[in-house]
């Protein structure tokens, strides 16, 4: 499953730790499955294990990305 990086979703946040992969170019990013899970790392679900597709009020742009 790939998200572009104009989507404000955990997948494309610098605060999720969950395993992804920038795409070709840094114009998307790959994660297995939208529901794949990663850990909030002090956005808005801190601490809680959050899909990739999932999204808060405390999304930044994960750096690969810019």
């Amino acid at each position: 499953m790939n998200f572009s990086p104009s989507m404000s979703v955990c997948a494309t946040c610098a605060l999720w730790g969950g395993p992804r992969q920038p795409g070709p170019a840094n114009s998307s990013v790959a994660v297995g499955n939208a529901s794949d899970k990663g850990q909030c790392l002090g956005g808005g679900f801190n601490g809680a294990n959050v899909p990739a597709s999932g999204s808060c009020g405390q999304w930044q742009k994960w750096p690969p990305l810019k």
